[in-house]
């Protein structure tokens, strides 16, 4: 992915954009929506770390230019798209690259007009007067939010009778967190790819797993594979945890050298036009599993299996949860590891201190991805066009010492899904599930 705006839409169609503004403007009605692409960070004095711009900003934009600012009100049938970007720096693009300008901006990408950043304290305050509501996250641009707040307080003051009064500032969420949940074909295409893009670079990473590499190899040699395929880097953190790093469920230090005989928990993710692919695998670092870590890891696939073929419209989150947490305790029960009927264990929740996380996440332009959980009260059913993973696990961290014989053994598996009109879609290609497949593979 490159985030140069000379290169627009990353691939995207200006069309793509257009409609999903339009969706904005039918709900905005007297109110307008504020959006920050951003700054750039710095890692330390004047190095900067990789810029990409807020997932809101990019999803109503397509735009990947850090310090603009986006206002989308309502006017007639339809809207405006107000922009405002950094002005060109001749000295800095001798440094960074060639950057367009206002008037290039304005013709790219639908904007009705286009300022430079500096003119927000000349134009800000009257676009956003007599407006009913202002959509807009406090703490993502310090500048626009003192114009914000500032044009509340103007709001507040005396007027006429019959003069409008600002209702006050909302969640940009409100509006857009639905919309991302239902995925369109474009965006389908990229998590495709950043899907397959990991599962790929898995399947290579493989062959670096031994005792005695380091965790930073495997780290190394899955982001290679990435960045070889396409990709920007990674999605997120990439955590390589083996022994009880394993059981870390974020861990991302990857520091220690794997040795014979532990568990490697590989969690890791491409981004592709700044869309996230997810995939965990647990691999046995000496080429096979030893009878505990089998009998624990085909707990976790046997939970993984009935979670995805529960994967169809009409179904709640809350059911495939529900699913994976039955056989997890049944094998909990097998082992020995819990005691008393499958009902107590869940009704108790004693299932959570071996698998203390949810069994699935939205994913999209960012890895967990917006959308609600819960609506109305009840726990989400599934509809087509929603993408989300499956990621069971089981963990047996330093905590649970006195289970001697799991002890520093973690578990997890996950794959991408995209919910269709008669059941769902592995969006990562097929990678090794079973122990034995996963075995094969290590020995090849």
């Amino acid at each position: 992915m490159d985030c140069n705006s000379k290169k627009p839409m990353l691939g995207f169609s200006p069309e793509l954009f257009e409609e999903r503004r339009k969706k904005v403007f039918s709900k905005l009605d007297n109110s307008v929506l504020l959006l920050s692409s951003g700054s750039v960070k710095k890692k330390s004095r004047d190095i900067e770390i990789p810029f990409r711009p807020d997932s809101d900003f990019f999803y109503l934009t397509g735009l990947c230019e850090p310090e603009c600012v986006a206002l989308l009100r309502p006017n007639g049938s339809d809207g405006d798209l107000i922009l405002f970007v950094p002005a060109r720096d001749m000295d800095k693009e001798i440094w960074i690259g060639e950057r367009m300008g206002p008037s290039e901006i304005k013709e790219q990408f639908g904007a009705t007009e286009v300022y430079e950043r500096h003119q927000l304290d000349q134009y800000l305050p009257s676009l956003l007067s007599d407006v009913d509501k202002i959509y807009f996250r406090i703490g993502s641009d310090r500048h626009v939010q003192d114009l914000v707040l500032s044009s509340i307080s103007s709001a507040h003051l005396p007027k006429t009778r019959g003069s409008g009064r600002l209702e006050g500032i909302l969640e940009p969420g409100y509006l857009l967190d639905e919309m991302r949940l239902f995925k369109d074909a474009e965006e389908l295409d990229h998590i495709r790819k950043a899907a397959l893009i990991t599962s790929e670079s898995f399947e290579e990473m493989v062959t670096y797993c031994r005792p005695g590499a380091g965790e930073w190899e495997l780290e190394a040699a899955l982001e290679f594979g990435f960045r070889r395929r396409g990709a920007s880097g990674a999605a997120y953190p990439t955590i390589v945890g083996s022994g009880a790093n394993s059981c870390v469920l974020h861990y991302s230090d990857n520091a220690r050298r794997m040795g014979e005989g532990d568990l490697v928990l590989v969690d890791g993710g491409a981004e592709y036009n700044l869309y996230a692919g997810d995939m965990t695998r647990t691999f046995p670092v000496s080429g096979t599993f030893s009878s505990i870590q089998k009998a624990v890891y085909e707990i976790v696939a046997g939970a993984y299996k009935c979670a995805i073929e529960h994967l169809e419209p009409g179904v709640t989150l809350a059911d495939i949860h529900q699913k994976t947490v039955g056989n997890l305790a049944d094998g909990l029960l097998d082992l020995g590891v819990l005691e008393g009927s499958t009902e107590e264990i869940l009704e108790k929740g004693s299932y959570k201190t071996f698998f203390p996380h949810q069994t699935s996440h939205w994913l999209g332009l960012d890895v967990h991805d917006v959308g609600d959980y819960v609506k109305e009260g009840s726990s989400r059913v599934l509809e087509p066009g929603m993408v989300l993973t499956v990621e069971p696990g089981l963990y047996f961290p330093p905590s649970t010492k006195t289970l001697e014989d799991f002890f520093c053994i973690g578990v997890r598996i996950e794959d991408d899904f995209l919910i269709t009109d008669n059941g769902c879609e592995l969006m990562t290609s097929p990678l090794p599930v079973s122990a034995e497949e996963v075995e094969s593979l290590m020995g090849a």
